[in-house]
Formats: structure tokens, C-alpha cells, sequence
């Protein structure tokens, strides 16, 4: 019975500190250093692609390698605190779910893809190195095409997936971060989705006719 109590206590306490550590608001931070309210800023997302594409390449590489990192801590940190690795992933959903709605910024926050490409590096390396060289690679040939990111993320947990069945190996981990990967494209969509329909006055667009990732465009020039 005190041994359940303890562990009850290290998952709520890895959770809470999941939430944190994704909360922390890399890429309003970065935008409010150059002088840029990244909530009025392409596509009104605190996220890695609208940093690069509308505030400056390195300092969207910058914020990038901090979202992946508080994705990886949260999931290095539940370890660290021996939480059973089925709950470690529910810690890092409480990474994502921080990276969406940020104590930091009102409740406001990015789509959560680089979070996710976190949690998986720590939980999967191997695997997700593979997939995540695949997912770079549609998202470098899909570059001036709208579903970019989105594309990247299928390509990269669709490589782990195959690669985990045909190997058997980390069949059900793989298939729990697909499960995150799902969610995280899902919630993009409905995220994207409404803010279609508010700026046409309240007329729903079909899906078809919605850029997801309106931020596209050349890269915003680094100052000196």
C-alpha cells in the first residue's frame, strides 16, 4: 500500500513537472527579444515554424532545440523519478499539453510537434532518429507546400511504426507515441481549423481549403 502511495506521488509529481517544463515559452520569449508579438505573427502560434519562417532561421533553430529539449527533460526527469514507462508517456503528453496551453502565456501556446519530436528521442531514440531523418526529408521536398509539418510527422512515426512491427521491437511504446503524434495532428487541425472560420465572419470553410501552416513564405532575415 505505501509503495502505490509512493508511486502515485512520483507520477503526480513527474506530471506537474511535464506541464512546467512544457510551458516554458521558448518561442514567445525569442519573438519579445526581437521585438515581435508572436501571437499576432503568421499563423498566431508560439512554435518553432512560425519563429523561423516570420522572426529569423537561427533564432528558429534556437527555440526549436529548446522545445525538443523540454520534450526530452520531462521524459529524462519521470525516469529519473522511476515512473513505470507506460505513465512516462503520459508525462510527456503533460510536456505537449504544457507546450499548447502555457501557464506562462495565458493559457496560449504552439502546436506542439517539436515537444513531441522530444518525447520520442528520449523514449525511442534510435527509432526516432530514423523517423525523424525521414519525417526532414518530406518536410525539405515539401518545403513551399502547405501540410509540410504535418506531412513530416506522418513520414516519421509511419517509418518507426513499420520499422518496430518489421523488427518486433517496441511495438507498444511506438504504438503509444504514434498515439501522441495522432493527437498532437488532430488538435493542429481543429486549432487551424477555427481560426479559419473566425477570420471568414463565422463561414466554415471545407477542410480542403484550409492552409494549416499559413506561415509559409521565405525566411525572415536575421539582423546583424
Amino acid at each position: 500500500m505505501f509503495d502505490e502511495y509512493v508511486l502515485i506521488q512520483k507520477v503526480l509529481a513527474a506530471l506537474l513537472v511535464g506541464y512546467l517544463l512544457g510551458s516554458i515559452p521558448f518561442a514567445r520569449t525569442a519573438a519579445r527579444l526581437r521585438g515581435v508579438d508572436i501571437f499576432t505573427t503568421g499563423s498566431h502560434m508560439a512554435g518553432t515554424a512560425n519563429v523561423f519562417w516570420n522572426i529569423g532561421r537561427w533564432t528558429g533553430t534556437l527555440v526549436f532545440v529548446g522545445d525538443v529539449a523540454k520534450g526530452s527533460a520531462a521524459v529524462v526527469i519521470a525516469g529519473l523519478l522511476e515512473v513505470p514507462e507506460p505513465l512516462i508517456l503520459l508525462v510527456g503528453g503533460a510536456a505537449i499539453f504544457g507546450h499548447w496551453m502555457s501557464v506562462f502565456a495565458r493559457f496560449r501556446g504552439g502546436d506542439g510537434m517539436a515537444p513531441l519530436m522530444g518525447v520520442t528521442l528520449a523514449m525511442a531514440p534510435v527509432l526516432a532518429l530514423l523517423g525523424i531523418a525521414a519525417g526532414f526529408a518530406i518536410i525539405l521536398l515539401l518545403s513551399h507546400r502547405s501540410l509540410r509539418s504535418s506531412w513530416g510527422i506522418i513520414c516519421c512515426f509511419g517509418v518507426m511504426l513499420t520499422l518496430s512491427l518489421y523488427y518486433q521491437v517496441d511495438r507498444g511504446l511506438v504504438l503509444g507515441l504514434v498515439s501522441l503524434a495522432s493527437l498532437v495532428l488532430i488538435r493542429s487541425t481543429l486549432v487551424r481549423r477555427r481560426r479559419t472560420r473566425r477570420a471568414g465572419a463565422g463561414v466554415a470553410l471545407p477542410l480542403s481549403a484550409i492552409d494549416p501552416e499559413p506561415d509559409l513564405g521565405p525566411p525572415a532575415p536575421e539582423s546583424p
